[in-house]
């Protein structure tokens, strides 16, 4: 016989909560990848998705074992593996901002409110990505002010 409730999650299962943390954590991370890419590149009228990752010195393309959020910037010690140049820490830091900033709302939310697991997993979406475009448009007008500030040095 066919039943039609919907399935709800293990009531604050240490395990569920561990797995959905990391998982969220790894979602985040990967979405403050993305946002670098837009922060770097909107303010320029860039596209987003052509050409792929690359280093903004020389220009080399950014290897997809390179590009693993926070730690390959950490393997290669914050250098382009062509140039090697410096990477800006800014990088990791978003990256690692936005995996904390999922990882910690899943946990709040999980041990705060009895919600639906359907529920859960759609506002831990959701309110990080509002804090995910506080911080996009908060770092693109810090560069746009720098950038503004030193071309009027002399």
């Amino acid at each position: 016989m066919y039943s039609s409730t919907v399935p709800q999650m293990p009531e604050h299962d240490p395990i569920f909560v561990a797995v959905f943390c990391f998982w969220f954590a790894i979602l985040g991370a990967c979405i403050g990848s993305f946002l670098n890419v837009f922060i770097y590149r909107f303010p320029q009228r860039k596209s987003l998705v052509h050409p792929p990752s690359h280093c903004p010195r020389c220009g080399h393309l950014i290897r997809w074992y390179d590009n693993v959020p926070v730690a390959g910037w950490i393997k290669l010690r914050g250098k382009c593996r062509d140039c090697r140049l410096p990477i800006s820490v800014r990088y990791p830091c978003v990256e690692g901002f936005c995996g904390i900033l999922f990882g910690s709302i899943f946990m709040f939310l999980e041990q705060r409110f009895s919600l639906p697991f359907w529920l859960l997993f759609i506002l831990t979406l959701l309110v990080p990505l509002l804090g995910c475009s506080i911080l996009a448009v908060g770092l693109i007008a810090y560069d746009k002010r720098k950038n503004k500030t030193d071309d009027d040095m002399p």
